[in-house]
């Protein structure tokens, strides 16, 4: 087998920003020597990062218009950002974020269906894209498998130009019917996308999966003999500092709403405000960008609770370093439980990494608390009934968040450590070609 790393392409949805919110791919490329990897993009934004330096976008703003005035320019190479962008970039960005996202929020799977067919009748396949990847000659294919038809066309486009290798990675259930529900456009989508996502995983040489639930299902779906590829962090024994619970209990949410977690959010800040109607016991803060509706904002006022609004990521870390119980939440609802069934959250490693005691609540079918479970690394509700009973548990026996917080952070040390989950990376890509 060789031991030189192959020059690999990989195409994706999001630009790699290292300051960004979304660090999965720039963090397991990490390790690359920059010159050797390139990729292909489709979101809006610039990229700003130090893994890599050849990019490409395709503008999907301009994918739109290519469909009326078929000499449009939708795509050209674009430069890693030496200093931060400036604030009219920034608030473009922002706006064009916002028109997306609130679409979707509005019209969710006819939304879907319509960029899909932007991208079937635009134009993307370009001489500038052919041109990016012959220029670029990669010797390998990382393909993260998402759940959109577009880009597993796209994917499959790059396969058949380049016939190099290919490697995949699925960092969430994008193949059952499952997240699907009996909402009839879902289905018709995912019916639509599990063609293309079938061809990409046929033309692998390996697939890479985020959690050892999805290897279970994906190898039997597949075939397959799947690698697992989960999220490292940096986490040293001697960083565990074992601190005795504050009084009150110091609770922190730190993430997105969406999906119904703001459901099992409101659940559990229900259950704080009532016990501390015995006494201040409990207090929960909550920091989301999201706007909270008008039901849950109201169980967010409740006694001991918090909603504290957005807060950058480094804030992030140091609040949840500080907390006794970090929250993390699923929903519990049949219309969204399915949703982010396979995903392994960064959420989760970052609050494992932090030592801190986890409260976990959500379906026990899910990869994410089957994998809490397993390990024993969290106090787990899989009931909005048994939180208050939970909560309680803590409050009368305080030593139980030392002891989840020492077992949450081992599970760190001895499932996520950057230097396995690197080598078995290397040991893959090295075998590709």
């Amino acid at each position: 087998m060789k031991t030189s790393l192959p020059k690999v392409l990989v195409p994706t949805i999001n630009v790699w920003q290292d300051s960004g919110n979304i660090r999965t791919l720039p963090e397991i490329f990490a390790f690359y020597d920059k010159s050797k990897v390139a990729q292909i993009y489709t979101k809006a934004g610039l990229p700003q990062t130090e893994v890599c330096d050849n990019f490409f976008r395709i503008n999907e703003n301009a994918v739109l218009k290519s469909i009326f005035k078929r000499n449009i320019r939708t795509s050209s190479e674009v430069k890693n950002q030496t200093e931060p962008v400036s604030a009219q970039e920034a608030r473009e960005l922002t706006e064009q974020q916002n028109r997306y996202s609130n679409s979707r929020k509005k019209f969710g799977n006819l939304m879907a269906l319509c960029r899909e067919f932007v991208w079937l009748f635009g134009k993307w396949k370009t001489k500038e894209l052919d041109e990016f990847i012959d220029s670029f000659a990669p010797e390998a294919l990382f393909l993260p498998v998402y759940p959109v038809v577009y880009m597993a066309r796209l994917q499959l486009y790059i396969i058949k130009r380049t016939g190099v290798p290919v490697v995949s990675y699925i960092s969430d259930d994008n193949y059952t019917y499952k997240p699907c529900g009996k909402n009839p456009l879902a289905l018709i989508h995912r019916f639509w996308l599990r063609k293309g996502v079938k061809k990409i995983i046929d033309n692998s040489k390996e697939l890479f999966v985020i959690a050892p639930k999805q290897k279970e299902e994906y190898d039997r779906l597949f075939g397959v003999n799947s690698t697992l590829l989960t999220r490292a962090i940096e986490i040293k024994e001697e960083n565990f500092n074992k601190t005795e619970p504050e009084h009150p209990i110091k609770m922190i949410y730190t993430g997105k709403l969406g999906i119904g977690r703001d459901k099992s959010l409101a659940e559990i800040a229900k259950a704080v405000s009532k016990i501390n109607e015995e006494g201040e016991l409990l207090s929960l803060s909550i920091y989301s960008g999201d706007t909270p509706s008008e039901s849950v904002a109201e169980a967010f006022c409740g006694k001991g609770v918090k909603f504290c609004g957005s807060v950058s990521a480094q804030r992030v870390a140091e609040l949840t370093q500080k907390a006794d119980v970090a929250v993390f939440a699923e929903s519990l609802d049949k219309r969204f439980k399915n949703t982010a069934r396979l995903s392994f959250s960064t959420k989760l490693t970052d609050y494992l990494k932090s030592g801190s005691c986890i409260f976990a609540i959500g379906s026990e079918d899910i990869a994410p608390m089957d994998y809490l479970i397993k390990e024993d690394a969290a106090i787990v509700v899989t009931s909005y009934d048994d939180i208050e009973k939970s909560l309680r548990r803590l409050c009368c026996n305080p030593e139980l968040i030392t002891e989840y917080s020492e077992k949450a952070f081992r599970t760190g040390i001895k499932n996520h450590n950057p230097r396995k989950i690197m080598d078995e990376f290397r040991r893959v890509m090295c075998s590709l070609t």
